[in-house]
């Protein structure tokens, strides 16, 4: 985070708490983690926030903190968040979680992470986190199954799959990554397909990464859970097609840009609860006592254009168990 944004960030704040003092009352105050400036804005969430009572500059003020778009970024954006000393933290994917827990042990933090925290050494349990974290986990290892399981369904002629793994590199370790192609390599045996683990460092080495799924002769492509290939949804969808790859992402806007399917939660639905656990700790509970919780239901999205283009016929009971078919 750069200083000139720091100050404005500073600037603000001073005269949302002088309007707030003005009042009678110090509004609370949440830190959002947030990878650039164009997504330190979470509607879904304030939208949460409002529903449960909060305005903001009135009674609450949600302060972003982002990484500059940049994995290196988002430790000292932890640790400014932490310095600030807010009510909260919200930290909206793994990575961010364990930079926010990296950078205190203190203030509470609200989580929204795919994959396992226990596994990845968030919380201690999810009944009973511990600690100073809570949240949201749609962690079940079986969505990486149900992706594969899906690809296969509407293009059973597969036996080789790439998948889009991204590596961190060694200044920002993630036990959740690699928890990811476990679960993704378990579930190709089960179904007897070949996973080729093809890893992606950055935005710019997306071209090298379908070259070696190229050389690969992959029959189809799955995008494992990383915030990169969310940014990066449009190029993925492009590419996918242009070699010809049934492609299923965790990611819901990607058929809608060309890609074949989706499957995965309702990211609107989980922020919308972030905001009720950030509720739950202004009011006084500890988030080491507040269960972590799963989404209740998945979504799946199918682009039966696309279906169309790679000459794959999808099923009708897979077409009336979607959530939405784009046509």
């Amino acid at each position: 985070m750069n200083a000139a944004y720091r100050q404005i960030t500073v600037f603000l704040f001073s005269i949302l708490a002088l309007n707030a003092y003005a009042e009678g009352k110090a509004p609370a105050r949440v830190g959002f983690l947030a990878w650039d400036a164009g997504s330190c804005r979470s509607e879904a969430f304030i939208s949460g926030l409002r529903d449960l009572g909060y305005v903001e500059g009135k009674n609450i003020v949600v302060e972003c903190h982002h990484a500059g778009g940049r994995y290196e970024g988002l430790v000292p954006a932890a640790a400014e968040a932490a310095r600030r000393k807010p009510d909260v933290i919200v930290a909206i994917t793994h990575t961010y979680a364990e930079a926010a827990k990296r950078a205190t042990r203190d203030i509470p933090i609200v989580m929204i992470v795919g994959g396992d925290p226990v596994a990845a050494g968030l919380v201690a349990n999810l009944a009973r986190p511990g600690g100073n974290i809570t949240g949201v986990g749609h962690f079940s290892p079986e969505l990486n199954a149900k992706r594969l399981e899906l690809l296969r369904s509407v293009a059973p002629h597969i036996k080789r799959v790439a998948a889009l793994s991204f590596h961190e590199g060694p200044n920002n370790p993630s036990r959740m990554d690699d928890l990811f192609v476990r679960e993704s390599e378990t579930a190709a045996r089960a179904l007897g397909l070949e996973l080729r683990i093809v890893e992606v460092r950055g935005p710019d080495d997306l071209d090298r990464a379908f070259a070696e799924i190229a050389g690969a002769r992959a029959d189809a492509l799955d995008i494992l859970p990383n915030r990169l290939f969310a940014a990066e949804a449009q190029r993925i969808a492009d590419l996918a097609m242009w070699q010809r790859l049934p492609a299923i992402h965790w990611y819901k806007p990607f058929p809608a840009m060309g890609g074949l399917m989706a499957y995965g939660v309702d990211y609107d639905a989980v922020h919308r609860r972030a905001a009720v656990y950030v509720d739950k700790i202004l009011k006084g509970a500890k988030p080491g006592d507040l269960p972590i919780e799963q989404p209740p239901r998945f979504e799946l999205t199918i682009n039966l254009k696309a279906a169309h283009e790679l000459g794959l016929k999808v099923s009708q009971p897979l077409l009336l168990r979607a959530d939405k078919v784009i046509e």
